[in-house]
């Protein structure tokens, strides 16, 4: 078994890193449409969520 790696990303912040970094703009929206708001967010995936609405709209604006 590997060591678990300190700056690892959790594995909902995965697939929303993953599309920023592709530009994936069909799979982003896609994320956003997925988030549960009615269930409590840590920080860590609040903050991946606040991150890729922002990638959403620069992407549109372009």
């Amino acid at each position: 078994m590997s060591p678990p790696n300190s700056h690892s990303i959790p594995p909902y912040g995965t697939a929303i890193h993953e599309a920023i970094k592709k530009d994936d703009l069909q799979q982003m929206k896609a994320l956003l449409k997925q988030r549960d708001a009615s269930k409590p967010e840590n920080s860590e995936l609040k903050s991946a969520y606040e991150k890729l609405a922002q990638e959403v709209t620069r992407r549109e604006q372009r």
